[in-house]
C-alpha cells in the first residue's frame, strides 16, 4: 500500500493519530517523497521491533547514498553537479562514525561513567539557571537553556574544559542553529579547529572522555576522520538533548497533575524519564537503512537495495504495548521504550543521555517551580520534520503567576 506522510501542522504536533491510521490499514507501507523517494515505511510495533534487530537492513552510508540516487534517477530526477557534489561530501562525513567508532562511545559512555559525569552535568544546568535568575519577562526554554545545555554537555563529554564550554556551546548553536548555509559552514569549521586542537591535546595522554578514547584507539585513522566522528556525535547528542528537553517540558507543563507528580517527588525524575521518552521521544522515525538482500517484513516484500524507515513514536504509542498510549502516566513502565532505537544501531550513548536529560529537567523544574507556559499549548511553534518530533521555540514564564 503506497501512502504519503503529509508533513503538515497536525502531524509535527501530534504525528500519533497519523502512524494510528496508518498502523490501522497495516504494519506496512510504500512510502514517496514529493521529490522522488521511495522507501518503506513500518509502523506495525512487532515489525519495528524486529526490523531494527536485523542485520540485513544497514546503515551504511554508501549503501545509502547509491540507493537515493538509483531511486530519484528511477522517477526521473536528475540532479546537478552541485547536489552530486553534496551527497559525496555528506557520504565522506558519515562514513567517519564507523561501527568501530560507535563501540568506543559506547564503551566509553556507560553507566559508571554517567555516574561519575554527573557532577559536572549538574554544574552546567546550575550556571545556566543562574544566568536566568535577573530575567523578568517570558523567555524561550529552547534559547535559554535547551540548547546551551544541550551544547555544553556534548563538549564536556568529548573533554573541553569547563572554562571552554560557553565558546564551545556558542560555536556549535551557529553551525547547528543557524538558517544561513554559509554560516552554518563557517560555524562548522570553527568547530572544527576546536575539536582538532582536542584531538591534538589528547595524543599520548589519557582522560576519561570521548575524544581520549577515540584517539587512544584510533590505530591508523587520521586527524581529519576524528574530527569527523566527534562532529557527528556533537550532533547527535545535541539533536537529542535539544529535542527532549524542551518537549518533554512542554509536555509536563500541558499535564499539570503529571507535573505536579515531579514537583512534589522529584526523586520520581529518573523513573519518569522512560515515560517521556516514550511519550515524546526526540525521533519520529529512525534513520533510514537499506537492505542488503530481499527480505520479507510485516507481510511485504523487501527488494535488496530497498530504503526502510521505521516509525519509532508508533511503536511507543501503540495500544497493544501501552494501554491508553496517548496519554502520559508518570506511573507506567515504560522502559521498553523505542525513542533510542534497538539492536546493533542501539543509541551509544544511552546511559548518558538519560542521566543528564534527568538532570537537566530536575535543576529547572528544582530552581523554578512556578514555571509556566508565556502562551497556550496550542500555539507552541514545532519544528516542521518528519524525522524529528521538537519544538521551534518554547515560550515559558520563570516565576508563577
Amino acid at each position: 500500500m503506497t501512502a504519503l506522510l503529509r508533513v503538515d501542522d497536525d502531524f509535527v504536533r501530534d504525528p500519533f493519530p497519523r502512524f494510528d491510521e496508518l498502523r490501522a490499514q497495516g504494519p506496512v507501507h510504500v512510502l514517496r517523497t514529493r521529490d522522488g523517494a521511495r522507501y518503506w515505511l513500518v509502523v506495525g510495533s512487532e515489525e519495528i521491533r524486529s526490523g531494527l534487530r536485523d542485520t540485513r537492513l544497514s546503515k551504511d552510508p554508501d549503501l545509502l547514498a547509491a540507493a537515493r540516487v538509483r531511486q530519484r534517477c528511477e522517477h526521473g530526477v536528475v540532479d546537478g553537479p552541485a547536489a552530486e557534489a553534496a551527497l559525496r561530501e555528506l557520504t565522506s562525513f558519515l562514513r567517519s562514525f564507523t561501527y568501530e567508532v560507535r563501540e568506543v562511545v559506547k564503551e566509553t559512555l556507560s553507566g559508571r561513567h554517567a555516574a561519575r559525569h554527573a557532577p559536572r552535568v549538574a554544574a552546567i544546568a546550575d550556571e545556566l539557571l543562574d544566568g536566568l535568575a535577573a530575567v523578568s519577562g517570558p523567555v524561550d526554554l529552547v534559547a535559554s537553556y535547551s540548547m546551551p545545555f544541550a551544547t555544553r554537555v556534548s563538549g564536556s563529554l568529548l573533554g573541553v574544559a569547563p572554562d571552554e564550554l560557553a565558546e564551545f556551546g556558542a560555536r556549535v548553536s551557529a553551525w547547528l542553529g543557524s538558517d544561513s548555509a554559509e554560516a552554518r559552514a563557517t560555524a562548522r569549521r570553527r568547530v572544527s579547529a576546536l575539536l582538532d586542537e582536542l584531538i591534538a591535546a589528547r595524543c599520548g595522554r589519557e582522560a576519561d572522555d570521548v575524544v581520549s578514547a577515540l584517539v587512544g584507539k584510533a590505530g591508523t585513522a587520521g586527524r581529519e576522520s576524528l574530527v569527523r566522528a566527534c562532529l557527528i556525535f556533537v550532533m547527535i547528542t545535541v539533536e537529542t538533548v535539544v529535542s527532549f528537553l524542551a518537549t518533554a517540558v512542554h509536555a509536563l507543563l500541558s499535564h499539570p497533575e503529571q507535573l505536579r507528580l515531579l514537583r512534589d517527588e522529584p526523586e520520581r525524575t529518573g523513573a519518569a524519564i522512560d515515560e517521556l521518552l516514550r511519550f515524546t521521544g526526540p525521533h519520529n522515525v529512525s534513520a533510514q537503512r537499506c537492505a542488503t538482500e530481499d527480505l520479507e517484513l510485516g507481510g511485504q516484500h523487501i527488494a535488496e537495495g530497498d530504503l526502510v524507515v521505521f516509525a519509532l513514536g508508533a511503536a511507543n504509542h501503540d495500544a497493544a504495548t501501552y494501554p491508553d498510549p496517548h496519554r502520559l502516566d508518570l506511573d507506567r513502565d515504560a522502559t521498553g521504550h523505542l525513542a533510542f532505537g534497538a539492536g546493533r544501531h542501539y543509541c551509544p550513548g544511552t546511559h548518558q543521555a538519560r542521566s543528564a536529560l534527568a538532570t537537566g529537567i530536575a535543576a529547572l523544574l528544582r530552581r523554578y517551580p512556578g514555571l509556566r507556559l508565556a502562551v497556550p499549548a496550542g500555539e507552541v511553534s514545532w519544528v516542521p520534520s518528519e524525522l524529528l518530533r521538537s519544538v521551534r521555540a518554547l515560550p515559558v514564564h520563570l516565576a508563577g503567576g
